[in-house]
């Protein structure tokens, strides 16, 4: 680090959103004396998210859809067989066949996996009645990840001028910003962009040796993703394939409204 430890503070509770702003619209691959420093203090103030999950710990992939075969059977009657997705669809897809992922750019492969079997069948957003394959994994040793989870996110902003001026409050605004960029949905065709800076920090994780990143889910009160930048420190255990039967979506207002016409009933 090219700064004394002591002098490793975030000057801001809003740096994580300025340096996305950096990344998106200034410079993606090579960052000034300022931002080098931010990713300094980010990796400092990491260790304190540092977390051992344990050998043989168990985690969940979903991918949409079944694996249907037809076949003749011994009275000569057509039957279709329907089993889950096979091994190599349940793995981490191999890189050229890798796109745009949250963690991972396109073309290097990571694996995303969830705590529990909502949370992982929830991530794939799938449709009513859709079949989903959930693949088990196991670890095949200790891993060290960062664990953002439980830096809760809050959509009420402070101004500056009421916030605690210690660089401790700052630190516990920029991390809700970090967990959040990693669990907000993100709409399909701007991946390319949104993903960038969770990219970028997830590749400064990868060269400080870690194994991945855990996030919060948006989809389920307790749930979790585990993003593990090597696969093979996994093993599949087995798949099942699950039919959705449902889909409910809770909702409250969060702003004003406003009425063209009349009132809204």
């Amino acid at each position: 680090m090219s700064e004394g430890v002591e002098n490793l503070k975030f000057v801001s509770p809003d740096e994580w959103r300025e340096f996305r702003r950096y990344l998106l619209k200034q410079n993606r691959y090579v960052l000034n004396k300022k931002w080098s420093r931010f990713i300094e203090t980010i990796l400092f103030t990491a260790k304190k998210r540092e977390r051992i999950l344990k050998n043989k710990m168990v985690l969940f992939r979903t991918r949409i859809g079944s694996d249907e075969r037809e076949y003749e059977d011994k009275n000569g009657n057509y039957r279709i067989d329907v089993n889950p997705l096979p091994p190599q669809e349940i793995d981490a897809p191999p890189g050229e066949k890798t796109i745009e992922g949250r963690i991972n750019p396109r073309g290097i492969s990571y694996l995303y996996l969830a705590n529990d079997i909502e949370t992982s069948i929830s991530e794939v957003r799938p449709w009513l009645k859709q079949s989903v394959s959930v693949g088990h994994f196991s670890l095949r040793r200790d891993i060290t990840v960062i664990d953002a989870s439980q830096d809760k996110h809050s959509r009420h902003v402070l101004s500056e001028e009421k916030i605690d001026q210690a660089s401790e409050k700052w630190e516990a605004y920029v991390w809700r910003d970090i967990n959040y960029s990693f669990s907000f949905p993100v709409r399909v065709g701007e991946e390319h962009n949104q993903y960038v800076p969770t990219q970028y920090l997830s590749e400064c994780f990868k060269n400080a040796s870690y194994d991945g990143i855990v996030y919060k889910s948006s989809f389920t009160k307790e749930g979790y993703n585990v993003a593990l930048f090597d696969s093979k420190v996994t093993r599949l255990l087995g798949t099942q394939l699950f039919d959705i039967e449902s889909i409910t979506y809770d909702y409250r207002e969060s702003a004003n409204p406003y009425f063209c016409e009349g009132k809204i009933e």
